[in-house]
């Protein structure tokens, strides 16, 4: 640990007193190794500069949390779920066993469905019910439900996981015939009206396997916090449901739907995305804070939507938008671009894309909160600066 500071150190240079800087280590936003005296702290300068940074960033609104896991590992063009990457498993694995893989099941679980709450939310809600709504009163349902919430041992929670995505699938009223049990296949019937085939629906699934988990976004730092207070799992999920809502999160890819129907409608591509534009002061589907270069979940889902669509009459004007908007903005498109082409090409609501990533994303949450369950209670306290007067 040459040219590592020592604890007084570390606080100097971050202009904090040492009760702080421990304050900093229990809150995740730290790392420390204990010196070869089993008593001393060192503390990696670069992590300590990268604190300091982002501290001097909190005057615009920003907050930094580090949290150690062992789910998903990120960078430039990869996305590696617990080892194995997300990219190549999206195109071969059904989402229930992607799902499985994350909770770190020894084997596949039990995933049938014969649970009838569903049509209790269905019937719980007038008929324009948004998507989320119902999927938010399927988890409500979920929980009151099951006697058993409260027991956290991992195997209760992959069973809890595994009935609220059956559940939260099962609130969306059927509009198609049901082709088969698979979690894909059953929330497609609830999303398209038209007719489909074995590649449209496979995108589906592999929209499902690819948004599954994506590090500490904003709705997964809040389930585990919610987690961390030893919430029973459904309240988590709960948690991470009313921070996805946001139309920055969860429902981005309803915009770049609306850009597809204006395009078509307009006959003009160019006019669409100003239109966007002026709307959102953005272009939405372009840009990730990750991704400078490549959102691999994008490329993946559009091999896919591009296959399964290839000779739909609009697949053009999505390529066009494309096309267009990348030369204009210089940035990737990122996968809700690829989520809203899908539910555009396939003929569903623009809020669909918001439901497809919150039943997605509910499996990636079930498997931080596991993760969690397994850390020191109440180590989630971030500190307010009073700037009253």
């Amino acid at each position: 640990m040459d040219g590592w500071l020592s604890s007084s150190e570390a606080a100097a240079r971050l202009g904090v007193k040492r009760s702080t800087l421990y304050s900093y280590v229990s809150r995740g936003l730290l790392e420390r190794a204990v010196d070869m005296d089993g008593r001393s702290s060192r503390f990696d300068p670069e992590g300590v500069d990268r604190l300091r940074s982002r501290s001097g960033n909190r005057g615009k609104g920003e907050v930094g949390v580090l949290v150690s896991t062992g789910i998903t590992q990120m960078a430039d063009g990869e996305l590696r779920v617990r080892g194995r990457n997300l990219i190549g498993m999206s195109s071969e694995t059904r989402f229930e066993e992607a799902a499985d893989w994350v909770w770190g099941a020894e084997a596949h679980g039990e995933w049938s469905n014969d649970d009838k709450a569903g049509s209790d939310v269905q019937d719980l809600l007038p008929s324009n019910a948004p998507m989320i709504d119902r999927l938010r009163v399927g988890v409500s349902v979920a929980s009151a439900t099951d006697p058993l919430r409260n027991d956290l041992s991992p195997s209760s929670i992959r069973s809890a996981g595994r009935r609220v995505v059956n559940l939260m699938v099962d609130s969306l009223p059927p509009i198609a015939a049901l082709r088969g049990e698979d979690v894909a296949e059953r929330l497609w019937c609830r999303l398209a009206s038209g007719r489909s085939n074995a590649r449209q629906r496979s995108a589906l699934n592999r929209a499902l396997v690819l948004l599954l988990d994506h590090g500490l976004a904003s709705s997964t730092l809040g389930v585990r916090v919610a987690a961390s207070v030893r919430a029973d799992p459904y309240s988590a999920v709960a948690a991470g449901l009313g921070i996805l809502g946001g139309r920055l999160h969860g429902a981005a890819s309803a915009p770049i739907h609306q850009i597809f129907q204006e395009a078509v409608a307009s006959g003009d591509p160019a006019w669409a995305l100003g239109e966007a534009h002026r709307r959102d002061g953005r272009t939405p589907g372009f840009g990730h804070s990750v991704y400078r270069r490549n959102d691999p979940r994008c490329s993946a889902l559009m091999e896919s939507v591009v296959g399964a669509w290839a000779s739909h009459e609009h697949l053009p004007v999505v390529l066009a938008v494309r096309n267009l908007a990348s030369d204009r903005t210089g940035a990737p498109a990122t996968v809700d671009f690829a989520l809203g082409a899908l539910t555009f090409l396939a003929g569903m609501q623009p809020e669909a894309g918001e439901a497809v990533f919150a039943i997605a994303r509910t499996a990636g949450w079930i498997a931080h909160a596991l993760e969690e369950y397994g850390e020191d209670p109440l180590r989630f306290r971030f500190q307010a600066r009073y700037v009253g007067d």
